[in-house]
């Protein structure tokens, strides 16, 4: 996916970062949606589609890969805000928590 396409899905999330938990959760649905409607699919660790990806995981992986084309572009301040919205959203779904691999 484009990253200035992604970054564009991913603003309602990112605009919510600082909103109370159901606003952001709010954001996660409306953004989850958009990404399915473009058809965006989360891979497993072989390459495959995942299957069942509840929308916060969708948006999880989303960030972590908005991550990391921003700190490919030397953005680690918009990194860290990224990675820390994640970190919340996963923590609101009882998502485990991965090592970052950014």
């Amino acid at each position: 996916m484009d990253e200035t396409l992604l970054a564009e899905l991913l603003e309602p999330v990112l605009g919510a970062a600082d909103q109370e938990d159901e606003d952001l959760s709010e954001a996660v649905n409306l953004s989850a949606e958009a990404l399915a409607a473009l058809g965006a699919v989360v891979l497993d660790p072989d390459g495959q589609p995942a299957r069942g990806v509840s929308d916060e995981r969708a948006i999880v992986a989303a960030l972590n890969t908005h991550a990391h084309n921003l700190m490919q572009a030397g953005r680690l301040d918009d990194v860290v805000e990224a990675l820390q919205v994640a970190e919340r959203i996963g923590k609101l779904a009882r998502l485990p928590h991965h090592p970052r691999t950014v």
